[in-house]
């Protein structure tokens, strides 16, 4: 168990030095004027015996590493080395004075390396001190400041703090990192216009070098003596690749996956003409979902429910959207409210059995850890709304790659519901919805998400993704304007004559 805490506390995905000597191979031939390297977290010294071995005119060569047990690891590894320049220091990384670096680490210099691959919230949990100072070093404001926003990849602070150094100098970077890090660091890029160019994503098969599912690459960056005017990442998929698979590109403040199909359909990123919203949040699925087995409705603990459909309604979940093949609701949700923070005692009256039901996990619906359930009328829902009972919805999944579109209608006379994994458009009108929906399912459509989607993302749909395309605008571009304008323009001179 200790042994695992330490793993945690260090980051520790030590490279193996075949991967360490393909990486160097790669770096020193692009950048030919390197003549000294650091590399900051350098555990057992695998990348400085690769670089070493890849670049015989360094002058000086330097790992860090806070951990003492690894530095005398590397040390009695690295002695025998025929180089008597290479500096293996106990550093800590976040404690560092960039401005007192000597002037010889300033240019011609390569920072290299593996930092630690986990989050300040992960190392918070174990009493970690190996963290930078707490600040929102990504300027979120408000409530993002206190949450999950302010969540970050250590390896994240620590390649910000080193492309800002390199900004504007003859240097450069090179970095195995998870692959949402690395979009986060060339965003901050772009936000703050540092001097850097030639930024390039090599895409690594994680599980084959470290055991871990989870998408990785090198990212790479050196500094420019110009601003430049645009910025733009090259993404190839293995470190062998001589051609880029596509570029991402930064537009209108926001990171897009393609910014060549970008390029073409950008003005669909406009804003939707209908709003996207999310499913029913419930956060106690074991009482408010179940399945139906014959006329048995089940619980999530395994126990028959004696309940009327008063509150009932047929859901679905991301699975049953993201399936091939979208089969009947063999899902319930009981759902408590039909609009947000309205009160429940009512239930007691309407629907004795449902109260009933109600009554008897009232300590688990109770014990909900949000926040938001502080204060609001006992056994409350969210993300509900009149939208959620209407008819017809056009509805997606947020948590699967494969991304579609689906037209749900009602299902034996009441409307579908869905769980907050999914997100929906709803409609009165089947006709209109059967419309936005050839348009969503479009080939026009699928291209502008991609190039705008991450799918590698936890979630790589979400309600602000949506809420970015105009229907208008791939109306235009299918030559459906004058029947988007029969269903919207028209709706909407009715409503300006009724006022």
């Amino acid at each position: 168990m200790i042994k695992n805490l330490k793993m945690t506390e260090f980051g520790d995905f030590q490279t193996p030095l075949k991967l360490a000597e393909q990486v160097a191979r790669l770096v020193f031939e692009r950048y030919s004027y390197v003549r000294s390297i650091v590399e900051p977290t350098c555990g057992l010294g695998n990348f400085i015996r690769a670089s070493v071995k890849a670049n015989e005119n360094l002058e000086s060569v330097y790992g860090w590493e806070i951990n003492s047990e690894y530095i005398k690891s590397a040390k009695n590894i690295l002695c025998n080395h025929k180089r008597s320049k290479i500096n293996i220091e106990q550093k800590d990384f976040f404690s560092i004075d960039w401005s007192l670096l000597p002037e010889y680490l300033r240019h011609f210099v390569l920072f290299i390396g593996n930092p630690p691959w986990v989050t300040n919230s992960e190392l918070g949990r174990i009493g970690s001190r190996n963290l930078p100072q707490k600040t929102n070093f990504q300027n979120h404001a408000g409530l993002e400041a206190v949450t999950g926003k302010s969540n970050f990849d250590i390896s994240e602070w620590m390649l910000i703090k080193i492309a800002e150094y390199i900004s504007g100098k003859k240097a450069a970077m090179s970095f195995l990192v998870k692959t949402s890090v690395a979009r986060k660091v060339f965003l901050h890029i772009c936000k703050n216009r540092l001097s850097l160019k030639s930024i390039d994503i090599h895409n690594i098969d994680a599980k084959k070098h470290f055991d871990v599912n989870v998408d990785a690459c090198l990212f790479c960056t050196e500094g420019s003596s110009t601003s430049p005017k645009g910025y733009a990442c090259s993404i190839y998929e293995s470190l062998s690749d001589q051609r880029p698979v596509k570029t991402m590109g930064y537009a209108n403040g926001k990171l897009v996956s393609d910014i060549d199909k970008y390029g073409l359909l950008k003005d669909i990123d406009s804003k939707s003409e209908m709003p996207w919203r999310s499913g029913i949040k419930h956060d106690c699925s074991k009482v408010m979902e179940f399945r139906l087995e014959g006329d048995r409705l089940i619980n999530g603990f395994e126990e028959e429910a004696d309940l009327p459909g008063d509150y009932l309604y047929p859901m679905y979940k991301s699975s049953h959207i993201a399936n091939d093949r979208l089969r009947h609701p063999v899902k319930y949700m009981l759902v408590t409210q039909r609009r947000l923070g309205i009160e429940t005692d009512s239930i007691r009256i309407l629907s004795p059995k449902t109260w009933t039901y109600l009554q008897s996990y009232k300590d688990k619906l109770g014990s909900r850890k949000s926040s938001i359930y502080k204060n609001a009328p006992e056994f409350s829902v969210f993300g509900v709304g009149d939208y959620s009972f209407q008819p017809w919805k056009i509805v997606i999944s947020g948590l699967y790659k494969n991304i579609r579109f689906r037209l749900v209608g009602p299902f034996q006379e009441k409307p579908v519901v869905l769980d907050d994994t999914c997100y929906m458009m709803s409609f009165e009108s089947e006709e209109k919805a059967e419309f936005v929906y050839r348009l969503l399912s479009s080939k026009v459509a699928g291209d502008f998400i991609d190039s705008v989607v991450f799918k590698d993302s936890k979630r790589p749909v979400t309600v602000a993704l949506l809420n970015r395309i105009s229907l208008k605008y791939l109306a235009n571009h299918l030559g459906l304007a004058d029947k988007y304008n029969s269903f919207f323009e028209k709706s909407k001179q009715k409503q300006l004559n009724l006022f």
